[in-house]
């Protein structure tokens, strides 16, 4: 249970239904076969015989069942799960859960139901499992949802659930919610005359109120966080804007837009306040952040002080490094630079430095968060593309300071409601407007069928002195896959669509240098084409590239789309991008495209991939070090995360109660480092630099 995260009996009573069924009354088989296609039921039956095919194509098992509900038999098949024959024994009751046919060759059997094993005496167990609604769980550390039905019954029946509530009294009226005992005796086993439209939409008072509870603890935990930020002191002297502002902007080679000019001030104002800034920068692709970031580590080293910029690849921190060298040339601030790998003689001379107390200004990899980098004097740390890092690599950057400035940026527009959840220890500051010169994008959306019209585009930008990226979603073609790769690519396209042209192969599985001298050669202008990955996806920024072509783009998100698009129409010149999709499109990969064709506004295609993909898959889960919501839904509980964080901001006008001040730190404080300052209890692995 501990390596699912269930740590406490609480984490258990808190394991939300996948689904409910309606045991009270059953379905005969006779009756699911009369269903509309694909609708599912719920049946008990009992096994007459059962076998265990295997057939000539590699690696399928067909296992078949003869079941009877008393009445009628009927055939059930299940697909590569050869273990359920030695279960499915003649006399064995099982619950099945599923539809007649499913468009299969075989339209008159069950086709993979799922399944749950009665024992031949039910005693008085039954009552839990049969003749009542009943809760679905997802599988959960090897168990079974009988199994965890059985333990959450046990708990509840025990008094678990009548643990101190959180929830002050006056909210649990104002809101009109139930307590939490019966609440949580409600989520798992529910009355019989419960509506079952409620039920499927988590919309019972029940479940309301759990969910309700599971934000405002996020929202109160998060409160804590920055109430405790603010309480700690500042650890350097920021130098006042009269004798630096104008100085730092002669740096940049152009003038700052009104939307960079207003981050600027509320940042430079952050910096310059009485209490460790952290702050949320995000805006469009190719919106200007990274002047914003530059201007505030400057101040940051000018001030006597130490400052890090850390970035997800290799790629991309080479280039703010050769960005920042060119910038500062005349500053006579030498720019370090620290990556994975094998440690260099270089790297250990810049670790000793970084060590010491003496201003230095740092751009690295997750390199920057390894155990053995110290810094002597860190005032700010930058955190460039933060939606390819996690929670717990961005207090491990903040963790090497003692109480530093953090600047927190993304390319990708996050919606209120998740940034909320995720950054909602941040402070939050947008640009909206995009520098001036900047040409539009125009998007075509081709099936591979019409792949000639993006090789000709491709092929007119070369002659007229222009570039391109050519993007795959794999590095080497697979077996199991029929995706194009970028490695076979690389050579078709050279001997054949692009014949003639000066092409380049970039891809994280590269050794570094030669990654760093095909990138070097195109920015130069020495190839015309890039043929790479994702590994291209962040910052990089060419300004004659004016053609982009996305291989299977129906296999990206919006989000990531919008930022390979943002590799294109960096200069003046009109820019294409071409999205080459197999042919046959599904409706929902059809519609993903479309939006994208429709706006080039981030924040909208954010909102849009929100709802398309949900929070889980937007923000990553297990790569990006999600929190992990149990309960609640971003998108589907937006309306009920509004209610929290509006109770949440009028409690933290005067002190907030005990009980939900401890319940939010039980809850939330390690994912958070909540209690500890900056630092974490939540490890970070040595991680190599990645694409």
């Amino acid at each position: 249970m501990a390596e699912a995260g269930i740590l406490t009996v609480d984490d258990l009573l808190t394991l939300a239904p996948r689904r409910y069924e309606d045991r009270s009354r059953f379905m005969t088989l006779a009756q699911m076969a009369c269903l509309p296609a694909g609708v599912k039921g719920t049946t008990l039956v009992e096994v007459r015989s059962s076998r265990l095919l295997r057939t000539r194509r590699r690696g399928l098992t067909i296992t078949r069942a003869r079941v009877s509900d008393g009445s009628t038999e009927e055939e059930v098949v299940w697909f590569n799960q050869p273990y359920l024959v030695r279960h499915l024994t003649p006399g064995r009751r099982l619950i099945l859960f599923g539809c007649v046919g499913g468009g299969g060759r075989r339209p008159d059997c069950i086709q993979n139901p799922e399944m749950e094993l009665l024992p031949q005496d039910e005693g008085a167990e039954a009552s839990v499992h049969m003749g009542r609604v009943v809760p679905i769980y997802p599988r959960t550390a090897g168990f079974s949802s009988r199994q965890l039905r059985r333990l959450l019954h046990q708990a509840l029946a025990a008094g678990a659930a009548r643990a101190p509530d959180p929830l002050p009294v006056e909210l649990l009226r104002r809101r009109e919610l139930p307590e939490r005992p019966a609440a949580l005796r409600a989520l798992h086993f529910p009355a019989d005359k419960v509506d079952p439209a409620q039920l499927a939409a988590r919309r019972t008072p029940a479940q309301r109120r759990l969910i309700y509870e599971e934000l405002l603890l996020l929202l109160a935990a998060l409160h804590l966080k920055r109430q405790e930020r603010r309480r700690a002191p500042r650890g350097w002297t920021c130098l006042p804007a009269a004798e630096t502002d104008e100085e730092l902007k002669s740096y940049l080679p152009f003038s700052l837009t009104a939307g960079q000019e207003k981050a600027w001030q509320i940042i430079a104002g952050d910096l310059r306040g009485p209490t460790p800034m952290a702050r949320l920068l995000q805006g469009d692709v190719a919106c200007g952040k990274t002047a914003i970031a530059i201007l505030a580590l400057l101040l940051a080293v000018k001030s006597g002080s130490q400052a890090a910029l850390m970035v997800p690849t290799e790629v991309l921190a080479l280039q703010h490094h050769a960005r920042l060298d060119q910038l500062l040339a005349s500053s006579g601030i030498r720019v370090g630079l620290l990556l994975g790998g094998r440690p260099t003689d270089a790297a250990r001379r810049l670790k000793a430095e970084m060590a010491g107390v003496e201003p230095c200004l740092v751009v690295g990899t997750h390199a920057l968060i390894q155990r053995d980098v110290r810094f002597g004097n860190l005032g700010l740390a930058v955190i460039d593309e933060q939606h390819r890092f996690g929670v717990a690599q961005r207090l491990r950057l903040a963790g090497k300071g003692r109480q530093p400035d953090l600047l927190v940026m993304t390319a990708t527009p996050i919606p209120r409601s998740l940034a909320l959840t995720r950054y909602g220890d941040l402070d939050l500051v947008e640009i909206r407007d995009r520098p001036p010169g900047r040409a539009p994008v125009r998007t075509e959306i081709l099936p591979r069928s019409r792949a000639e019209s993006a090789w000709e585009a491709v092929r007119g930008a070369a002659a007229a002195g222009q570039q391109a990226y050519i993007v795959y979603p794999l590095v080497d073609e697979s077996k199991s896959s029929d995706l194009a790769a970028a490695c076979e690519a690389y050579v078709d396209l050279g001997a054949g669509a692009l014949a003639g042209l000066r092409l380049g192969l970039v891809h994280g599985r590269l050794p570094a240098r030669d990654r760093q001298a095909t990138m070097a050669a195109f920015t130069a202008g020495h190839l015309q084409v890039l043929v790479a990955t994702t590994v291209i996806e962040v910052g990089i920024d060419v300004e004659d590239a004016t053609v982009l072509v996305v291989e299977h783009a129906e296999r990206f998100g919006l989000a990531q789309l919008h930022q390979l698009r943002g590799r294109v129409g960096r200069g003046n010149r009109p820019s294409t991008c071409y999205l080459l999709h197999r042919d046959g499109l599904g409706d929902e990969a059809r519609q993903r495209l479309s939006v994208l064709k429709k706006t080039s506004d981030g924040f909208e295609l954010a909102r849009e991939d929100l709802r398309l993909r949900g929070a889980g898959e937007l923000l990553g889960v297990r790569q990006h070090g999600s929190m992990g919501l149990r309960l609640a839904d971003i998108v589907r509980d937006e309306e009920i995360l509004q209610e929290a964080r509006e109770d949440c901001l009028k409690i933290s006008t005067a002190d907030m109660p005990a009980e939900l001040a401890q319940a939010a730190r039980r809850r939330w404080g390690q994912p958070l480092g909540l209690g500890s300052g900056w630092e974490s209890d939540v490890a970070v692995g040595s991680r190599h630099d990645h694409p």
